[in-house]
């Protein structure tokens, strides 16, 4: 029974891996207002635009303070600040490296 819930929740945690938002990195399952076959969330991406341009820096800034409003681990805070750099929006981003 208890191999079956970790499965579940594993799975659960495998969907949100592939399916997060390429700019803020939330897994879309958690957007309500997600567009099927956008690869961006309702709060960054309005579907034609994004909703604030700005900078790798500044969204990490607002990534990390909504991580520590939600009390977020340490270890969460620090694995988002990384994954950030690897979406979609922010890979070409100039001063990246």
């Amino acid at each position: 029974m208890r191999f079956k819930v970790l499965l579940a929740a594993l799975r659960k945690q495998w969907i949100a891996e592939r399916t997060r938002c390429q700019s803020c990195g939330m897994p879309v399952i958690y957007d309500k207002k997600h567009r099927p076959g956008s690869p961006y969330c309702s709060y960054c991406h309005d579907g034609e635009s994004f909703v604030k341009e700005m900078g790798l820096a500044e969204m990490r800034s607002r990534v990390r303070q909504l991580l520590e409003t939600r009390k977020a681990s340490p270890l969460v805070r620090f694995y988002m600040h990384w994954r950030l750099a690897t979406l979609r929006r922010w890979r070409k981003s100039p001063g990246l490296r």
